[in-house]
């Protein structure tokens, strides 16, 4: 039978992780994090509907990529039914099928939001979700992992049994703890439970460079439109501008001429100034003044979305002048430089990117386990005196009676932890399924590493699984004991 690849559209939620609860108290915490969100055309018709989820307090938010594809306007609704605009992208993936943008929070305000969680979940791991599958908010799912899989376009996607639909798509993936692991993306039409989310792993993939800004409420025009303005054509100029040209650079130097010329900038994610250099050769502009239309790149992969229009006044005289735009989010822009006379005088086209700090995930909060990315769980048989493992390995042979070995977790900046508790795994029947012990450990915050001594009474195969006071996950690692001959 022939499969059939659907895509469906959801969004993301926003909260704190929780202790293993009940499912339906899970649910009450988790879903003022969860939101439906509804696209519109330029003609303000309902285009689609998705799921979405805030991952920070302040109105950012994740979802697909293919719930926003070809829309040019969308709004969300919380779980109590406000309404908000959203207002810019902040990055997207479009093979990993992720996106990321910011709600318009003109009053502050501050969001409930989900954490997310970057290990892989086990085989057989409860799982649910919440999203708007066909338009019915608030619809939870739940089910199993049933696989994870690796896609070489896609990074790592897991399986999962719970049932989605239209409307699903950009749903969290959530465990028992209320952490989520993944993003409802697609399905599989004709298999059974064959749905898909796309793992949290791959939220390091975001790429800010196609972002763009979402026009303002409606009726205020700034909808995606088509570039048919009669006055930018070259029929519709002047010979007094055949030498002319647009230049973008960082500013001008003391004799005014342009420093640090490109047409490719890095802003942050909060917007950047960019200076916009008219030249006209060596032929005074003869106009009191500039009109200048602004354009972006929209998704059809034309200068479609109309931005605004400035107006300068300038000196007839002058053979060459600037002025400083904002830019408010990146993206391809044009501009379409006009004498007061609407006489075209040259286009001018530049792209605007967000550092990559800006965007994707947080790196520098420690309430989240990609804070932790880069941890490292080591066991050794000695410990150097700055906390440094020695005689690293993965196999130790031990007494009958008992042997120690050290267990090492560090990084490269501080753990920003006062406790650090380590669940110990034994692997028993091909998988670690069950808890064999748990330990609670003081540290100083400031402190990069950590380590303890621990005595093992038996052989097998051991997982240490390490969190922080507010049990985010930092990083397992696995040991194997065996009995000296």
């Amino acid at each position: 039978m022939k499969r059939i690849l659907i895509l469906i559209p959801l969004f993301f939620v926003g909260l704190s992780s929780f202790a293993q609860i009940d499912l339906s108290t899970l649910i009450d915490q988790c879903s003022p994090a969860i939101f439906k969100i509804t696209t519109y055309d330029a003609l303000g018709n309902e285009y689609s509907v998705g799921t979405g989820f805030f991952c920070t307090e302040n109105g950012s938010a994740f979802s697909n990529y293919h719930v926003f594809q070809g829309a040019s306007k969308a709004k969300i609704k919380t779980s109590d039914n406000k309404i908000y605009s959203i207002d810019n992208v902040i990055g997207w993936n479009k093979n990993c099928d992720l996106i990321k943008f910011n709600i318009k929070n003109d009053s502050k305000e501050t969001f409930p939001f989900l954490k997310t969680n970057a290990e892989t979940p086990k085989l057989g791991e409860k799982i649910f979700i919440i999203g708007n599958p066909l338009g019915l908010e608030k619809s939870v799912a739940d089910g199993i992992v049933s696989s994870v899989r690796a896609d070489e376009t896609m990074g790592e996607i897991i399986q999962i049994t719970a049932p989605i639909s239209h409307g699903n798509s950009g749903s969290p993936l959530m465990n028992m703890n209320g952490d989520a692991l993944g993003i409802v993306t697609y399905y599989l039409e004709g298999g059974q439970n064959l749905n898909f989310a796309v793992s949290v792993k791959n939220l390091t993939m975001l790429e800010p460079i196609n972002a763009y800004k979402f026009p303002p409420e409606d009726g205020q025009g700034n909808v995606i439109v088509s570039n048919n303005n009669s006055n930018n054509n070259p029929s519709n100029t002047s010979s007094v501008y055949v030498d002319s040209k647009i230049i973008f650079c960082k500013g001008v130097d003391h004799s005014n001429l342009p420093v640090a010329v490109n047409s490719n900038f890095d802003i942050e994610s909060s917007g950047g100034s960019i200076t916009v250099y008219i030249d006209n050769g060596s032929t005074q502009m003869q106009t009191p003044g500039l009109i200048i239309d602004v354009y972006k790149k929209g998704s059809s992969d034309k200068y479609d979305q109309f931005i605004e229009t400035k107006n300068f006044t300038i000196k007839p005289t002058l053979i060459a002048t600037y002025f400083n735009y904002f830019f408010t989010a990146a993206g391809d822009y044009v501009f379409h430089i006009y004498n007061t006379d609407e006489k075209w005088i040259n286009d001018g086209y530049i792209t605007v990117n967000y550092k990559i700090e800006s965007i994707g995930v947080d790196y520098n909060n420690p309430s989240s386990t990609f804070y932790y990315i880069d941890a490292k769980v080591n066991f050794c048989t000695e410990l150097a005196h700055l906390d440094t493992c020695l005689n690293e390995g993965a196999v130790y042979n031990i007494n009958k009676s008992r042997s120690q070995v050290y267990v090492w977790v560090g990084q490269d900046k501080p753990m920003k932890t006062n406790e650090i508790n380590v669940d110990i795994y034994k692997k028993k029947g091909g998988d670690y399924k069950n808890i064999f012990e748990t330990k609670t450990y003081p540290i100083a915050p400031d402190k990069n590493t950590f380590s303890f001594e621990y005595d093992f009474y038996q052989s097998g195969d051991y997982k240490f699984k390490f969190y922080t006071d507010n049990d985010v996950f930092i990083q397992s690692g696995l040991v194997r004991i065996k009995y000296n001959k």
